[in-house]
């Protein structure tokens, strides 16, 4: 029987349907091939959700920390690369290296939570987590995933109603749903000739089909922001964020 792969990598050619306004993949459409690049190597190595589902436990994703260096345009085909990184607290750890053309797009660090379906409450990664680590290339991105800022003041809010089609496998909303509801609270017309150049984000709590939700966000510098989501009818904190903006090169 052959070795499993301590390290992944998929292709993915960008469709006219995943591109935005400007013809460039949309951050959506990277969070989305890093959840599947993620999910397809978590089977090859037995760690599945469906297997996890057989057991009563499940995968989240709790932090995500994106950088990148360009964004691929439509019809570029782009290599996503992952391997597990081992145990930080309670998270299991996933890195990420995006090509395009032979040239680097650019690189993320995730902290996954294996949860108990019936309780939510968190589980520690398995030992063999931690082992799998040890053949791997280590960190794409060194972060300690501490605790994200708030906005101090809400400078751009709205509000959104979660659809039967932002719900995934796990019965909530998607953590790529979320991503694209913190992006919504920027106005399209201030993001003209920038492009997403950083993203981290901490998800709190979950939502589902017919809440609303508002999404709010806070300028905290040249080109950075600051987000917050929260569920309209209690006030509970599903995310916070963070953007980066860089001046696009077209």
């Amino acid at each position: 029987m052959d070795e499993p792969r301590v390290v992944w990598s998929e292709s993915f050619r960008v469709r006219a349907y995943e591109v935005d306004v400007w013809g460039r993949a949309s951050a959506p459409t990277v969070c989305n091939w890093l959840q599947e690049a993620a999910g397809n190597h978590a089977t090859h190595l037995g760690w599945g959700i469906e297997g996890l589902h057989a057991q009563g436990l499940t995968w989240v994703l709790s932090r995500l920390h994106l950088r990148l260096d360009r964004l691929p345009r439509w019809r570029d085909e782009v290599r996503v690369t992952t391997w597990p990184a081992g145990a930080q607290r309670l998270y299991a750890l996933r890195e990420f290296r995006l090509e395009c053309d032979g040239g680097a797009l650019g690189a993320a660090t995730t902290g996954w939570m294996v949860l108990n379906q019936a309780s939510r409450r968190p589980m520690r990664p398995a030992e063999e987590v931690a082992a799998m680590a040890s053949r791997a290339p280590g960190r794409a991105l060194a972060d300690p995933f501490d605790k994200l800022p708030e906005p101090d003041s809400i400078e751009l809010e709205r509000s959104l109603e979660v659809r039967n089609l932002d719900l995934d496998i796990n019965r909530h909303a998607n953590n790529v749903s979320v991503i694209g509801w913190a992006l919504e609270a920027l106005p399209l017309e201030g993001l003209d000739g920038r492009r997403l150049a950083g993203l981290e984000i901490e998800f709190r709590g979950e939502t589902h089909g017919g809440d609303r939700v508002v999404t709010q966000a806070q300028r905290a510098g040249d080109g950075t922001f600051v987000h917050r989501l929260v569920r309209e009818s209690d006030g509970r904190e599903l995310a916070r964020a963070r953007t980066a903006w860089a001046p696009d090169a077209r």
